[in-house]
């Protein structure tokens, strides 16, 4: 199954791919969701190939694992949305994750490795 979400923008770096139920692990706030694109995905365990072309550093692609519990994956930057309003709590999940490098989770990933911020189209490949 496909799916392709266009117009993300990014500002801090990286995109998180996430089950909409991710959220319930962190603190968060939806004001500005629609900065994001949300895509309907039956339940299941999944693997993903993600592909963003012409990034900074090319065409880039990568495969992860993703558990769907929710039937909705949200694809946005993280900063839109985890840790809002308090700075501080971003800053906590940034350094939990190692900047997003290791997020340590079967409901997202991040994609880091487009070279720098701008709007993104990400191409997915859900496969069970």
């Amino acid at each position: 199954m496909q799916r392709t979400v266009n117009g993300i923008g990014v500002d801090a770096g990286m995109i998180i791919v996430m089950d909409e139920n991710y959220l319930k692990t962190v603190k968060h706030d939806l004001a500005q969701l629609n900065l994001g694109k949300v895509i309907k995905v039956p339940n299941g365990n999944y693997k993903v190939g993600w592909r963003i072309r012409d990034s900074w550093h090319g065409d880039i692609n990568g495969e992860e694992t993703l558990k769907v519990t929710s039937g909705k994956i949200i694809v946005i930057d993280p900063c839109y949305i985890i840790g809002k309003p308090n700075h501080a709590d971003w800053m906590a999940w940034l350094n939990a994750t190692e900047y997003g490098e290791a997020l340590n989770s079967d409901q997202a990933f991040t994609i880091y490795s487009m070279g720098g911020d701008g709007e993104y189209k990400v191409e997915l490949d859900f496969d069970k």
